[in-house]
């Protein structure tokens, strides 16, 4: 059993979530789609403006919460006003591995193997009284833990 004794470090990423693809072949070479590519590359900038300087090489948990924004149709009287679970695609783990990625391409942790543990969660955003919706994004929070 983890036990998490240290605060996390916390990340906000005001962008709708994006899984990891599967490489494409072409010839000998492999590579990533463009729009993939793309949003990591503007997450980088995201992540380095909320961390200055940070670079872990210990075990680390991680903790990510993926909210989409909540479709019209899931707006209804009816339905609740708090966030609802998203149980359709993209898949949590290929929405995980893009985070955990991310998080190696910023140097924020050395490699994805040091990540011990994990929770993710997938929602549609709640909706506030005056029916406005929360808007997509990623938290990520990361505890380093000792070794």
């Amino acid at each position: 059993m983890i036990q998490l004794q240290t605060e996390p470090i916390s990340l906000v990423l005001n962008c709708q979530p994006v899984a990891c693809p599967r490489p494409r072949v072409s010839g000998r070479f492999a590579y990533m789609p463009k729009n993939y590519t793309k949003w990591k590359k503007d997450q980088k900038v995201r992540i380095k403006s909320q961390l200055k300087k940070l670079y872990i090489e210990d075990p680390v948990f991680l903790s990510v919460v993926f909210v989409y924004k909540r479709p019209k149709g899931l707006s209804r009287k009816k339905d609740t006003r708090e966030r609802i679970y998203k149980h359709t695609k993209p898949d949590i783990d290929n929405l995980s591995k893009s985070v955990m990625d991310l998080l190696q391409d910023c140097k924020v942790i050395k490699d994805d193997s040091q990540i011990v543990g994990l929770m993710a969660q997938k929602w549609y955003g709640a909706l506030s009284e005056d029916k406005i919706f929360e808007q997509s994004k990623i938290i990520i929070d990361i505890y380093p833990l000792k070794r």
